[in-house]
């Protein structure tokens, strides 16, 4: 770690954000980006798969383009805190057929599924979900081949995308986000630690990775 750094004057940004909401600008642009990617509007509906870091990202950034947020996953915890980070409709599929209440709610199909958990199931939901002319939008890696009834991508008429990373304009969308107070950001900070403590943490994280949504290091003077 370094306590000064050097960078080109054109990535530097002005704003109005604590250290905690700074430090999370980075992380959340991954699933903003999968919003831009996505084409999303305040026209649209969107579900997004999975709300970790990363989807809590694509849910915060539909919901400030004015679009209606569906958040799924099966932890209650997590959404929660999606529900406070913009989403109007949640799903808990450990409780709740996804199919059915997707149809409750939707009636033909998310005009975009965005799937930020990287399992084949749901990368195969994705697509079975949308609605005819969607969009989908693949962030997460599913670590294992998936088979799909490919005809759903013609049949469908579907864009399908992949997203990673972020361009510089998306780090301006969380920047404005942030600073308009549309994210929570003390709920979406599991925990704070010193050096001393981020060993034992990470064997915590990596014991239970769903139960922590952001860990952060903090390095006193």
């Amino acid at each position: 770690m370094t306590e000064y750094i050097a960078i080109p004057r054109d990535r530097i940004h002005t704003a109005n954000l604590t250290l905690k909401e700074l430090c999370l600008v980075e992380p959340l642009t991954v699933g903003a980006h999968a919003v831009a990617r996505g084409r999303v509007t305040k026209n649209d509906t969107v579900a997004v798969l999975g709300c970790g870091g990363i989807g809590l990202g694509a849910i915060a950034a539909s919901a400030f383009r004015g679009a209606r947020t569906i958040a799924i996953d099966m932890d209650d915890r997590k959404l929660d805190i999606a529900q406070k980070a913009g989403a109007s409709h949640l799903i808990n599929t450990g409780s709740q057929d996804l199919h059915e209440r997707l149809v409750e709610m939707t009636g033909d199909g998310p005009d975009v599924v965005i799937e930020a958990i990287g399992l084949s199931s749901t990368f195969r939901a994705a697509v079975e979900e949308v609605a005819f002319t969607g969009r989908v939008v693949y962030i997460g890696y599913a670590k294992e081949p998936v088979s799909y009834e490919t005809r759903l991508f013609v049949q469908k008429e579907l864009d399908i995308l992949g997203s990673r990373n972020a361009l510089p304009e998306d780090f301006l969308e969380v920047i404005r986000m942030l600073e308009a107070g549309d994210f929570p950001v003390e709920d979406a900070i599991s925990a704070i630690v010193t050096p001393e403590n981020a060993a034992h943490m990470l064997e915590a994280w990596s014991t239970n990775p769903g139960r922590y949504t952001k860990i952060m290091v903090r390095f006193d003077k």
